[in-house]
C-alpha cells in the first residue's frame, strides 16, 4: 500500500510538471526555478555583445499583472553586470494584456504557423560578435515572433549565441533547438532559464550573474574589451 501510494504521488508530479510546460504561456511557474544547459561550444564569449529579446508585461502566469515583462527584469540583470547593447523585438500587434485572452491567442498562432510582425528592425548585427538570444517559453516552445525575426536576419548564422529567458518548469532548452534550426553554424554557449514567478527575487540576479562568470563576463572586462574595438575602428571619445 505504500509503495502504491509512492507511484500515485510521483505521477502526480509528472503530471503537474507537464500542465505547466504546454498549458501556460507565459511560462512561469514554481517548478524548475533555474535551468542551466551547456551549449554545443562550450566556453567563453567574446567580442562585442548584443542582447536580442521579446517579453510581454502585463497579466502573467503566477505573477499578476506587471509593467515590465519577467525576461525583460532578467535582461536589466544582463544590462547591470555587463556591457551589452540591446535590441527588444516588440510585435506590431501586442498581445492581449488578459491571460486567458493571451493563451487563446497564441495557441492559435501556433496552430496557423503565423509569422507576425515586429516593430522597427537591427541592421547592424555583423558588429557583433556575440548575442544573447531570450524570451519567455510559450506550449514549450520560443513565441512565433522569433521565427519572423530569425528569417529576416540569416546573418546570425556563425555567431556566438547565449540562449536565455524565463520558463515553467519546461526551460529555455527549446530556444537553442530553434536556433541550431535557422543558424547550424552558429557556436551555442551555456544557457540559463529562470522561473517567471521568481525572476524578481535578489537570488535571480546572483544567478544571473554566476552564469556570466562561467561564460567570462563581466561588466569590467567587456568594457574594456568594447573600448578597444571602438578604438581600432577609429572612434574617438
Amino acid at each position: 500500500m505504500k509503495k502504491l501510494l509512492t507511484i500515485i504521488l510521483a505521477l502526480s508530479a509528472v503530471i503537474v510538471a507537464l500542465a505547466c510546460g504546454s498549458n501556460d504561456p507565459e511560462v512561469d511557474g514554481t517548478t524548475g526555478a533555474t535551468e542551466v544547459n551547456g551549449g554545443e561550444g562550450e566556453g567563453t564569449a567574446k567580442g562585442k555583445m548584443l542582447v536580442i529579446y521579446f517579453s510581454r508585461a502585463d497579466e502573467n502566469w503566477q505573477v499578476g499583472y506587471v509593467e515590465r515583462g519577467n525576461t525583460a527584469v532578467m535582461v536589466d540583470y544582463i544590462k547591470d553586470l555587463a556591457d551589452v547593447d540591446v535590441f527588444e523585438i516588440v510585435p506590431e500587434v501586442a498581445y492581449p494584456a488578459i491571460y486567458d485572452e493571451c493563451t487563446a491567442y497564441v495557441t492559435q498562432e501556433i496552430n496557423e504557423n503565423r509569422r507576425p510582425k515586429y516593430k522597427n528592425d537591427i541592421t547592424n548585427i555583423a558588429d557583433y560578435e556575440t548575442i544573447f538570444i531570450g524570451g519567455p517559453i510559450w506550449w514549450a516552445c520560443p513565441p512565433m515572433l522569433f521565427r519572423t525575426f530569425f528569417e529576416a536576419h540569416p546573418e546570425l548564422d556563425g555567431k556566438t549565441i547565449i540562449p536565455f529567458g524565463t520558463h515553467c518548469g519546461s526551460g529555455v532548452g527549446s530556444y537553442k533547438t530553434l536556433i541550431q534550426e535557422y543558424y547550424p553554424n552558429a557556436t551555442i554557449l551555456e544557457s540559463l532559464g529562470i522561473s517567471g514567478s521568481l525572476v524578481r527575487n535578489e537570488s535571480s540576479k546572483q544567478t544571473v550573474e554566476n552564469w556570466l562568470k562561467r561564460l567570462g563576463i563581466d561588466k569590467q572586462s567587456t568594457a574594456i574589451s568594447n573600448v578597444r574595438k571602438r578604438a581600432a575602428n577609429g572612434f574617438s571619445y
